[in-house]
């Protein structure tokens, strides 16, 4: 006869998993993750596609060749696992919050064209069961982990369950998908993203390919041009709508929470914006009036200080 596990066993086991997420995060600095591989078979490195990506245009023939080698897969991988939406925290940000330069998300979104797309494993946070990114401690360093089918793996630990045996941090960056924010890229194709509140790890844009979805790594700029409406993220304040990308030339007029922003280029920390006000919401009130001009993005201690609606207006 076979034995049953005890509850309180499993309680425990729980609870030890929860506790090494916590030290580890603490003990790296910076946390974690996403990745979900289908398959033990052997991974090949994959090239990158400097084309298609926004942000990887930095990344030349040269910076490749430095590319990580693709470590090892755990021993053994579980079977996938589907997020739990309820375990993804943070998914608007704070008014104060710094969102980084933009973030991780997989590069094809066609899923979201089909009629059945409400049915799709794929929403919020589900496609991660079907990508596989090894992670890192710093650009070059020591790899100490991998996400895969939907689990954090971090080397010589028990596998996470994204959602379930710990919350993770992402944000609402599509109709219904969820994408973990980018702090850092750099030329070399190295990123920094964020997995939890405190949480952050490295990864390499040449390691984007390994699962059953490629990932791509969008900056905000292109983000909130494809979005086509961004609003301030503290309410209630004025900010200068300028003739030009500069704090010392001519105040154009003073843009409240009741606008309508069109950003239509980005120059470094200034969007090109069209401005309409007053409106509630997407709608123009009676008298609207329409400007043109530069207004200041972004702050270099804050990062961003827009957002948007993911699912539109």
């Amino acid at each position: 006869m076979l034995l049953q596990p005890d509850p309180w066993i499993i309680s425990l086991q729980r609870l030890s998993t929860l506790l090494m997420f916590t030290v580890l995060a603490a003990s790296l600095g910076t946390p974690s993750v996403q990745a979900a591989l289908l398959s033990n078979s052997p991974l090949e490195r994959q090239p990158v596609d400097t084309a298609q990506s926004p942000v990887l245009p930095l990344l030349t023939q040269a910076t490749q060749s430095l590319a990580p080698a693709v470590p090892p897969l755990p021993a053994d991988i579980p079977n996938i696992f589907q997020p739990v939406s309820s375990g993804i925290v943070g998914l608007y940000p704070e008014p104060e919050q710094n969102i980084g330069v933009g973030h991780l998300r997989p590069r094809d979104l066609d899923f979201f064209e089909s009629s059945d797309w409400v049915e799709s494993p794929l929403r919020g946070a589900g496609w991660l069961s079907e990508v596989a990114i090894p992670l890192y401690e710093t650009p070059g360093g020591r790899h100490w982990g991998w996400i895969v089918n939907g689990w954090l793996i971090p080397n010589g630990y028990e596998p996470i369950a994204i959602g379930r045996d710990a919350s993770f941090t992402m944000l609402h960056t599509f109709y219904d998908l969820f994408s973990f924010p980018v702090l850092e890229i750099r030329p070399d194709g190295w990123f920094q993203f964020q997995y939890s509140s405190a949480g952050t790890v490295w990864a390499h844009t040449s390691q984007l390919g390994l699962g059953d979805i490629e990932l791509m790594v969008e900056t905000w700029e292109q983000r909130f041009l494809d979005v086509g409406w961004v609003f301030f993220r503290t309410q209630g304040a004025a900010y200068a709508l300028r003739s030009q990308p500069d704090t010392s030339q001519t105040l154009v007029s003073s843009v409240g929470s009741d606008s309508f922003i069109v950003p239509l280029k980005f120059e470094g920390d200034w969007m090109q914006v069209r401005v309409t006000q007053p409106v509630n919401g997407c709608n123009f009130l009676p008298g609207a009036q329409t400007q043109e001009g530069w207004m200041r993005w972004r702050l270099p201690d804050q990062g961003p200080r827009i957002w948007y609606s993911p699912k539109g207006c």
